[in-house]
């Protein structure tokens, strides 16, 4: 079943006009990436790494306070 040709013309036409006529008045937008795009990179980027994420003192006070609310007076022995 075909359209027709003059409705076809119509449409390319309209998408003319819209392309022309700058939206922002010429001024050019900053690049944006989709959203969930750099999520999955920087997801990628973390599983190929090996390095610690989060420093080694913070992370062993963070550890520490967790384990004192759970049992009190609870002794870390010092590993090689």
């Amino acid at each position: 079943k075909s359209t027709g040709g003059m409705a076809r013309t119509k449409q390319t036409a309209r998408k003319a006009v819209s392309k022309s006529a700058p939206a922002t008045g010429g001024v050019k937008k900053p690049h944006r990436y989709r959203p969930g795009t750099v999520a999955l990179r920087e997801i990628r980027r973390y599983q190929k790494s090996t390095d610690l994420l989060i420093r080694k003192l913070p992370f062993q006070r963070l550890v520490r306070e967790i384990a004192q609310d759970s049992r009190p007076n609870i002794r870390f022995q010092r590993s090689t």
